[in-house]
């Protein structure tokens, strides 16, 4: 855990953030969401979304999801209007926001996190689909996902008066994107590997919102790629099946029940594809002898 925070602090501390501009009021962003999340006439866009990201905190699920996400969502890769200077900037205050809180367990911070980590997703898939992160951009943002996976200790789902909380659902969208990037070096793909299993396996609760599969879809955006490291995924697979002994710890249930619903999860989105690749192939096969020994 220390070594995970201490990259987090680093990537933090080679980022600048700025101040938040001043805020607008609801109706204002209500008026913005109406017209198709277009910005007004003349607006300075790229002080809006730095305002959009401070309501990425906020627990009324309006402020948080239906207006700063879906708006920094339609800018960043629907309309495309954020350029690249501006989604760094951005990017420097979400990477922030991952450690703002971290180790609080069922407090309002957990959105900021939470959020951040998701809207971070939307730059780095904006990136996939039109490059503009150069090599070292894109690895502060990898391992401030890797870390932040394993440090957030808040990993409750939903909330019905305050809507998602979602942590580990919303850095496994991170890790699906980064999964897919030109960046992405072939040991890189174990090490996101491994991120997910430490999760899975010493998380407090069985994932129950969703968030098995999640994880299970940042694991076959690497089994998708042309230089998908077949060798490595086999011997994760079986080097991390967690261990249930005759009399086990509750600890250690959960643990195996994570493990194995993530699994039986990328076996079904493995079985979906109608024309799966080669590589896609050679991992349902390892996959499948791996489920054979859990069910």
């Amino acid at each position: 855990m220390r070594a995970h925070m201490t990259g987090l602090l680093m990537v933090l501390l080679s980022t600048g953030i700025g101040a938040a501009a001043p805020a607008h009021d609801v109706a204002f962003w209500r008026a913005v969401a109406h017209d198709h999340y277009t910005p007004p006439r003349g607006s300075d866009v790229p002080a809006l979304a730095e305002e959009l990201v401070g309501l990425l905190s906020s627990p009324d699920p309006e402020l948080r999801d239906e207006i700063a996400y879906s708006t920094l969502t339609s800018w960043i890769v629907q309309q495309k209007i954020l350029d690249a200077a501006a989604l760094r900037t951005l990017g420097a205050r979400l990477l922030a926001n991952m450690a703002r809180g971290i180790g609080d367990r069922d407090t309002d911070s957990v959105f900021g996190r939470s959020f951040s980590a998701l809207v971070l997703s939307v730059i780095v898939a904006r990136d996939n689909a039109d490059p503009f992160l150069d090599a070292s951009d894109w690895h502060r943002i990898e391992t401030a996902a890797l870390a932040y996976l394993a440090a957030e200790q808040d990993v409750r789902g939903y909330d019905p008066v305050k809507g998602w909380m979602h942590s580990a659902a919303h850095t496994a969208d991170l890790l699906k994107f980064l999964g897919r990037s030109r960046h992405l070096a072939i040991d890189g793909q174990r090490r996101v590997l491994d991120a997910i299993a430490q999760k899975l396996t010493t998380a407090s609760v069985v994932f129950t919102h969703g968030e098995d599969e999640r994880l299970a879809r940042a694991v076959l955006s690497l089994t998708s790629r042309k230089d998908f490291a077949d060798a490595a995924f086999t011997a994760w697979l079986q080097q991390t099946k967690p261990a249930v002994p005759e009399h086990p710890t509750v600890a250690q249930l959960r643990a195996a029940q994570n493990w194995k619903n993530l699994l039986a999860k990328l076996e079904v989105l493995l079985a979906n594809d109608p024309q799966p690749s080669d590589a896609a192939a050679a991992a349902r096969t390892s996959l499948r002898a791996a489920l054979k020994t859990l069910f």
